[in-house]
């Protein structure tokens, strides 16, 4: 009567081995002109530690977005704009291999026009 399979649970969060989420200096993300395989978020300090233990969440109604590395300077420059209230902590840059997330990707069409770079909404849309 029941012999149909049970659906695997539904994804809810990338771990941060998984996708090899790391902490990365401002320096460091901003110079480099190379082309490389990573996505980028930037966060206050407790968000970041936060995902750094337990990983990036899936979530449509909130999704997290994610940029591609010429795209960090436009979101730091956006960030250092808002009055200090809204970002007390200092901005931190993760970063995370594309292949790992491709899947849970949507493009987000305002942030790309608004950084001339690529962006990304980690949705988990197509899980």
């Amino acid at each position: 009567m029941f012999s149909l399979p049970l659906l695997p649970p539904l994804r809810t969060r990338f771990l941060p081995d998984e996708i090899r989420l790391t902490r990365i200096s401002s320096l460091a993300a901003t110079c480099s002109k190379e082309t490389d395989d990573f996505l980028y978020h930037v966060a206050d300090a407790p968000m970041a530690s936060l995902f750094l233990q337990e990983g990036l969440p899936l979530n449509t109604r909130h999704p997290l977005m994610l940029t591609e590395q010429n795209g960090l300077g436009a979101w730091l420059s956006k960030i250092a704009n808002y009055d200090p209230g809204d970002f007390s902590e200092p901005a931190v840059i993760l970063r995370l291999r594309r292949v790992m997330v491709e899947d849970a990707l949507e493009p987000d069409p305002d942030h790309t026009a608004e950084f001339a770079s690529r962006c990304y909404l980690l949705s988990g849309n197509s899980f």
